[in-house]
């Protein structure tokens, strides 16, 4: 033992600055100083989504990037013979156009990945969509933080009793900052790996558009009637010829 009371070895001491050090840790961790959500790093779940620091990322043209690291559709998925009154008969492989009515698939999300599979495409994951949904700056809404009735198609768009699927892009407005349409309400979206319960987006007819169109609203408990989807495209790795 080191002599004098300032060298002693004390107990608790020790464990109060221990008790400190913990407290601190686990503040830091829910602030996001030191674990973050999904939201702030959907990257550290979904390599997809990782930015690349390399040239800009070329998409096709019916697709935009999303931070230079995956490329998703700009309008929810349609078939290939819709128009904008007729949702088409045509399954043999999803389309993104605007001006015709999107592609109701019901709870079957496997039906929905096939057909962006046989667009040469995915079904976008979760992370994908979420970051195509809140945008750059992160917002609850793809158009921003406060819910605008009249922004996207929901109930408060016609009234109830009036309520409508519209065609693609019918509503200019209804897009992220990265330039995804329709991605809050006209249908809810499918994800990679999801079901029914867990699809994005709200639709045209949500009783509470306000809450079930936000981009981070999960059903969970209950699976909605309206559903459809919209694909995704990861470049290739250097090298990757499959």
């Amino acid at each position: 033992m080191v002599g004098g009371s300032a060298g002693r070895f004390r107990l608790p001491d020790m464990l109060d600055r221990y008790v400190t050090w913990v407290a601190a840790l686990a503040v830091a961790s829910c602030s996001g100083q030191l674990a973050q959500s999904e939201s702030a790093d959907p990257s550290e779940d979904d390599p997809s989504t990782t930015e690349s620091p390399a040239e800009p990322l070329e998409c096709p043209a019916e697709m935009v990037a999303v931070r230079n690291a995956f490329c998703i559709d700009r309008f929810e998925a349609s078939r290939p013979d819709a128009t904008d009154i007729l949702a088409g008969k045509d399954e043999s492989r999803a389309v993104s156009r605007q001006g015709v009515l999107p592609w109701e698939v019901g709870d079957d999300n496997a039906a929905a990945r096939a057909a962006c599979l046989a667009a040469g495409k995915d079904l976008c994951s979760e992370m994908q969509w979420s970051l195509g949904c809140e945008g750059s700056a992160k917002t609850v809404y793809g158009y921003g933080n406060d819910y605008e009735p009249q922004t996207c198609n929901g109930v408060d768009l016609f009234g109830v009793g009036s309520h409508k699927l519209l065609p693609t892009g019918t509503l200019v407005d209804c897009h992220s900052d990265y330039g995804v349409f329709d991605i809050n309400g006209n249908l809810w979206e499918h994800v990679l790996g999801g079901t029914g319960a867990t699809v994005r987006g709200g639709a045209y007819d949500c009783s509470d558009s306000r809450r079930l169109h936000r981009c981070d609203y999960l059903p969970i408990s209950w699976t909605p009637l309206s559903l459809g989807f919209r694909c995704c495209l990861s470049p290739k790795a250097k090298g990757d010829s499959g």
